[in-house]
């Protein structure tokens, strides 16, 4: 297996584990602030000592890097409090289908700003984003009308 498909494969069962513990974090009952804040303290911690052991692997330009990291920081930190607050108000597979289908976003971007080629495969999945996102709102509406 290529190193590609590791990380692959990584970032494919990270994710999948934060989907699950947000679930198991909103059964308890666990304020969606406090989650947050020990999934960026943990984050940080291993981070740093990821950093620390790959050393080599640093960029010499450290200054740029953290104050890259800042938006990015922020950014993650404003997504993952909204989708922990949010999740009490629907299901979590369709939060999390709606969390995955907002990756269209950065895709669309990186063809218009890098000029990513854009195959047949990929431009059927984007175009797909907008059905999905409004037979996910229609199933809410529906579903919200059986209940009043």
């Amino acid at each position: 297996m290529s190193e590609g498909y590791l990380y692959v494969v990584l970032a494919l069962l990270g994710f999948s584990a934060l989907g699950v513990f947000h679930k198991l974090a909103d059964t308890l009952h666990c304020r969606p602030s406090s989650v947050n804040a020990l999934l960026y303290a943990w984050s940080l911690l291993f981070a740093g000592i990821a950093v620390a052991l790959r050393h080599a692997d640093a960029s010499p330009a450290g200054g740029e890097v953290a104050l890259l990291a800042i938006p990015f920081g922020v950014s993650a930190s404003v997504a993952i409090l909204a989708f922990q607050a949010g999740i009490r108000h629907g299901d979590i597979a369709t939060s999390w289908l709606a969390i995955n289908l907002s990756s269209g976003i950065p895709t669309v971007a990186s063809i218009v700003i890098y000029h990513e080629p854009v195959g047949w495969k990929r431009a059927v999945a984007l175009a797909l984003i907008p059905v999905s996102m409004a037979l996910l709102w229609k199933d809410k509406r529906d579903a919200e009308a059986k209940h009043v």
